[in-house]
């Protein structure tokens, strides 16, 4: 099932150091990086994003069974479904990215 104006895509950093790769829903490439670093995961995307191994239009059937299908999110609505943080892009997330000042869930004030 595709929405209109989303494409799913699976990012794999070089880096051992981190998830096995990030599974994104985004409007562009760009919107899948602004949603990794906003959800706190830019620490393991390389300076030179030319060394990302990305998947345009991944399909649950081409995932890793074992490990990302079964402890993934939901992969048609706009969000990072792996690792799975929460439905969707946190309202939280969303204002980090866009430079607001909102503190996240838990967070002290």
């Amino acid at each position: 099932m595709a929405v209109a104006g989303l494409t799913a895509l699976w990012i794999v950093p070089p880096s051992p150091n981190g998830p096995l790769g990030f599974g994104v829903t985004a409007r562009s490439f760009d919107d899948a990086l602004r949603i990794i670093r906003a959800l706190d995961y830019g620490r393991y995307l390389p300076d030179d994003l030319g060394a990302l191994r990305v998947t345009v239009g991944i399909t649950v059937a081409e995932l890793d069974q074992p490990h990302v299908v079964a402890n993934m999110g939901p992969i048609v609505v706009r969000g990072m479904w792996y690792p799975f943080v929460a439905v969707g892009v946190p309202e939280w997330a969303e204002a980090f990215y866009e430079g607001a000042a909102v503190k996240s869930p838990g967070s002290e004030s």
